[in-house]
C-alpha cells in the first residue's frame, strides 16, 4: 500500500461525506491507497453513507469516545498500512490530484520528508458571512471559486476563497520556505504527509495536549530535531468551507497551556522566543490590541517578529 489517508473529525456528517466523495475519486490507483476515518465527536452516519455509496478504495471507519484529536490521529496511525501517511481534517475538500501530489513529491525527494500544503478558506457569498468575518476578510484578497459543484458545493450559490495566512508568513522570504527558521509552525496535521518510517522511529502525535494547534508544532519540531526535512508543497492545497467556530477564553487558554507543555518538554534555547505567542493567546492582550490597532493581524505580527529575532537553529 502506497498511501494511507487518515481523517480525524468531529464535524457534521455532510462535510465528512463530501470529503469522502472527493477522496474516493482520486487520479491515483485505487488499490494503492486507503482511507481511514476516525470520528472523535458524536455518532454520525458516515458508515451508512459509505455502505450506500461503495468505493473501489479500501475504507475503514472508527469511532473513539471521550478522546481528542491527537488520540484520533494516533488511532488512524495504528490502523494504517501505507508507506506514506497523509493527514486531513474531516471538513476539508480535496482536488482529484491531491494524493498523487503528496506521493509523487515524496518519491521525487528520495528521502524521508514531512510535506505540508496550504488551506484555502471558502466562504458563501452573503452578508451574514461577511459580517462575521470582516476582520479576517480585510486581511486577504478574495478570489471567486468557479464551478463549485466540482468540490461538492451547491452550483446555484456563489463562493469565494482567501488564501492561507501561511502564504503571508512566507512573504518576507519571497515564498522561499528553505529560508524559514521556525518551520514547525507551518506543520498543521491537516494536509500534511510523512513517511510511516518516521512515525515508527520518532513517534506519533503527543497526546498530552488539549484542543489543537501546538501539538502540531511539537510533532513537526520533533521531526526537525531528528533530521527530517520539512518541505512546502504548493501543489496540494485544499479547500475548507467556512463554518463559524467558537474562539473563547477556554480555547486560547488551552493553546497557552499547550505551549507551556511544549517549552517544558525541550531544553532548546531555539524555542525560547515562542513565548511571544502568549500575547496572542492572552484574551486581555488581544482585546487591548484590537482596540488600539483595529484590523491588525496579531498572529502575523508576532510570527514575523519571531523570524526576525531567530538565531541559528541549535538543537539540544
Amino acid at each position: 500500500m502506497k498511501c494511507s489517508v487518515i481523517i480525524s473529525y468531529s464535524c457534521s456528517a455532510d462535510r465528512v461525506e463530501r470529503l469522502y466523495n472527493s477522496l474516493e475519486n482520486q487520479r491515483f490507483p485505487h488499490d494503492e491507497y486507503e482511507l481511514i476515518f476516525v470520528n472523535y465527536g458524536e455518532k454520525d452516519g458516515l458508515s451508512e453513507h459509505i455502505s450506500e455509496h461503495p468505493s473501489r478504495v479500501r475504507v475503514r471507519c472508527f469511532t473513539i469516545t471521550g478522546a481528542g484529536e491527537g488520540q484520533a490521529k494516533n488511532q488512524g496511525i495504528r490502523r494504517a498500512s501505507g508507506e506514506l501517511l497523509i493527514f486531513l481534517n474531516g471538513d476539508e475538500i480535496v482536488t482529484k490530484d491531491f494524493i498523487s501530489g503528496h506521493y509523487d513529491t515524496y518519491k521525487k525527494y528520495g528521502r524521508p520528508v514531512m510535506q505540508f500544503g496550504l488551506t484555502k478558506q471558502v466562504f458563501e457569498d452573503n452578508d451574514e458571512v461577511f459580517f462575521e468575518n470582516r476582520e479576517l476578510l480585510k486581511n486577504g484578497i478574495r478570489y471567486w471559486l468557479t464551478e463549485p459543484e466540482t468540490y461538492g458545493l451547491d452550483k446555484h450559490k456563489s463562493y469565494y476563497y482567501i488564501k492561507d495566512i501561511r502564504l503571508k508568513m512566507l512573504e518576507p522570504y519571497r515564498y522561499d520556505f528553505d529560508k524559514v527558521k521556525y518551520k514547525m509552525i507551518f506543520t498543521q496535521t491537516s494536509n500534511l504527509s510523512i513517511p510511516m518510517e518516521c512515525i515508527r522511529r520518532y513517534g506519533g502525535i503527543d497526546e498530552n495536549y488539549l484542543g489543537n494547534e501546538v501539538e502540531d508544532w511539537e510533532f513537526g519540531y520533533r521531526m526537525m530535531k531528528n533530521g527530517v526535512d520539512i518541505e512546502y508543497n504548493p501543489g496540494v492545497a485544499v479547500f475548507h468551507l467556512y463554518e463559524k467556530e467558537k474562539f473563547d477564553s477556554k480555547r486560547y487558554s488551552e493553546w497557552k497551556n499547550n505551549l507551556d507543555i511544549m517549552l517544558s518538554k525541550y531544553n532548546d534555547s531555539f524555542l525560547n522566543e515562542l513565548t511571544e505567542f502568549k500575547r496572542f493567546f492572552d484574551p486581555a492582550s488581544r482585546e487591548r490590541i484590537r482596540k488600539t490597532e483595529p484590523g491588525k493581524n496579531i498572529w502575523l505580527d508576532i510570527y514575523k517578529h519571531l523570524e526576525l529575532s531567530a538565531r541559528k537553529t541549535a538543537f539540544a
